[in-house]
C-alpha cells in the first residue's frame, strides 16, 4: 500500500511538473517571438526570417516596373496560381536590383554566416500571382532544389486581398502576418512548416527567388521545378 502511495503521488508530481514545462515554453517561445520581432523583423528559430518595408522606395518602385507589362501562365505545379519564370540575360536589370542590393547582400551574409554566396542563382526570378479564389498554398515545408541547401524568399510586390503568411510553431499552434508591399520573407528549405490562407478577394503578387550558395548542387527537385517553370 505503501509503494501504491508513493507511486500515485509521484505520478501526479509528475503531471502538475509537465504542465508548467509546456506553460515555460510557450511562454519563452511568445517572449522569443516578441523579442524577434522588434523593429517590425523576425527571426524564428534561424529558419524564417520576414522584413517588412525591405527596400528602399525608389529600388521596390523599380523593382515593380520591369513586372508591371508581364503576362503570366498557367503554373503546371500549383493550379491556384499563375506564374512566369524570368531569364537573367533578359532581366538583367531586375536580377541586380535585388541581388547587388547592399542592404540585401548584408543580410544575406549574416543568415549565411560562413557560407560563400554566388553572385547569382542558377534557378530563375518567379513573378507569381495568386488570384481571387486561389486556396493559397496547404502547410508545407519548402522543397530543397540543392544540395547543400539554399535560401527560398519571397518579395511581396502587392497585396489587396485577405491572404495570410502562416506558420507552425508547435504541432498545434501557429503565428501569422498579413504580408505587405515590400515585404521579403526568407526561409530554409526543409524547415519550418508554413502555409499561404486562400484568397477570398483581391489578390497577392510576389517574387519568389534563391540564393545559392558556390558549393550548392542541383537535385532532381530543382530540374523539375525549372522544367515546369513557364517563360
Amino acid at each position: 500500500m505503501n509503494n501504491l502511495y508513493k507511486f500515485i503521488l509521484f505520478f501526479f508530481i509528475s503531471i502538475i511538473i509537465m504542465d508548467y514545462y509546456k506553460k515555460y515554453r510557450k511562454y519563452k517561445e511568445k517572449y522569443i517571438n516578441l523579442k524577434n520581432k522588434s523593429g517590425g523583423n523576425l527571426n524564428y528559430k534561424n529558419e524564417l526570417w520576414i522584413y517588412p518595408n525591405f527596400f528602399n522606395k525608389n529600388d521596390f518602385e523599380k523593382i515593380k516596373s520591369h513586372c508591371n507589362n508581364l503576362q503570366f501562365k498557367n503554373d503546371k505545379r500549383w493550379s491556384d496560381r499563375k506564374t512566369v519564370c524570368l531569364n537573367k540575360s533578359k532581366y538583367n536589370e531586375l536580377y541586380n536590383l535585388i541581388y547587388k542590393n547592399k542592404k540585401f547582400i548584408k543580410l544575406i551574409k549574416q543568415i549565411s554566416k560562413n557560407k560563400k554566396i554566388k553572385k547569382y542563382p542558377s534557378y530563375p526570378i518567379e513573378y507569381r500571382i495568386y488570384p481571387t479564389n486561389s486556396s493559397g498554398m496547404r502547410w508545407h515545408s519548402d522543397t530543397s532544389m540543392f544540395t547543400p541547401d539554399a535560401l527560398e524568399v519571397v518579395l511581396t510586390l502587392s497585396n489587396t486581398s485577405d491572404s495570410k503568411f502562416l506558420w507552425k510553431t508547435n504541432k498545434s499552434n501557429y503565428e501569422e502576418i498579413k504580408p505587405e508591399e515590400n515585404m521579403l520573407s526568407i526561409v530554409k528549405p526543409l524547415s519550418v512548416v508554413h502555409k499561404v490562407t486562400p484568397v477570398n478577394y483581391g489578390n497577392r503578387t510576389i517574387l519568389k527567388f534563391i540564393v545559392e550558395y558556390d558549393n550548392s548542387v542541383p537535385n532532381e527537385n530543382y530540374f523539375r521545378e525549372i522544367k515546369n517553370c513557364p517563360e
